[in-house]
């Protein structure tokens, strides 16, 4: 029996192209694991049959404003997103085998709808199966004899007309955004005031944190200080990003909060996350005791990812957003 065959849906079928398979390979070959690299892959190819078919019911689809192609984010989130414009964002999942499927907690919320669909061995057609609405009440596992069919989703989409994502805007540069990208161009008027060069900071310090900033002689070092303004006191400390620049226009990109000058350690329970598109946390590291920084993972980012970090401590907290 067919995977679909299990569904007892009506089913669309897609003929996949070189360009998806293109595609997917490119956006898939920068993962950490093979599993990972494959399991994207195939959620790529998903994402495309779902849009090919959207497109024959009319509706227009915004690829560029999709958590899955934006590599600041998809580093820390597993997530297959696609927005239609003026409605939200569909999850769109690969189908292996007859078994329950499981959709990563990255993707139970801000979605108005989850589709999955069948690809292939040979990576030449997509069966799109069919749908459910949300996957949170049932924690993510999804039966597929329990989803709906497609003939039901041209009249459940309409009904998502109005639906609107939470921070939406965070696709259009606002102000006040960090451009990284503008640090390796050397154009002082392009380079924010409050970032000051991070090594003369960092030697200021008395552990003197400078050996940070001297592993890549081509790396931007850049700091901030920042100010958490909590009921009872204030606590100072200084958010420091490297970047390197790669081949394709792409920079390599870590986050650091160190102590301020003066200071030898960061407060104890002092957090510094990486967020989603709707502000919701995707990796974050904590400050134990006498700790001289934290650092988030190393990730690689594409001109015009966005992404947004935040430092919290007690009931204070900053969010920094940031464009590639």
């Amino acid at each position: 029996m067919n995977i679909w065959e299990i569904t007892e849906n009506f089913i669309f079928t897609v003929n996949l192209k070189a360009a998806h398979r293109e595609i997917a390979k490119q956006l898939s070959q920068q993962k950490l694991t093979s599993a990972k690299a494959k399991q994207d892959f195939y959620n790529v190819l998903a994402i495309c049959a779902v849009k090919d078919y959207l497109e024959v019911l009319g509706y227009e689809v915004d690829w560029n404003n999709s958590d899955f192609n934006n590599s600041a984010i998809s580093t820390f989130a597993d997530v297959a997103d696609l927005e239609v414009k003026n409605y939200g964002k569909l999850e769109c999942r690969a189908v292996f085998s007859s078994d329950n499927i499981y959709v990563p907690e990255d993707a139970w919320a801000n979605r108005i709808g989850y589709v999955f669909v069948y690809v292939d061995e040979s990576h030449q057609e997509a069966n799109i199966l069919g749908f459910v609405p949300s996957v949170e009440e049932i924690e993510g596992v999804v039966s597929l004899n329990k989803l709906r069919s497609l003939e039901d989703f041209p009249e459940y989409l309409s009904q998502k007309k109005h639906y609107k994502i939470v921070e939406k805007s965070f696709g259009a540069i606002k102000e006040g955004a960090v451009i990284l990208g503008q640090w390796l161009k050397e154009v002082k008027e392009s380079i924010e005031q409050e970032w000051q060069n991070a090594e003369d900071l960092l030697m200021r310090q008395p552990q003197n944190l400078s050996y940070m900033t001297r592993n890549n002689s081509e790396a931007i070092n850049k700091a901030k200080l920042i100010d958490l303004k909590m009921k009872l006191a204030s606590q100072g400390v200084m958010l420091l990003m490297t970047v390197t620049s790669q081949p394709k226009e792409k920079l390599k990109i870590r986050a650091r909060v160190c102590p301020v000058p003066g200071e030898k350690h960061l407060p104890a329970g002092l957090k510094l996350e990486i967020l989603s598109q709707s502000k919701e946390p995707l990796k974050e590291v904590i400050s134990q005791s006498r700790d001289y920084f934290i650092q988030l993972p190393e990730f690689t980012g594409e001109p015009g990812d966005k992404f947004m970090l935040r430092i919290t401590l007690g009931d204070a907290s900053l969010t920094e957003e940031f464009i590639v």
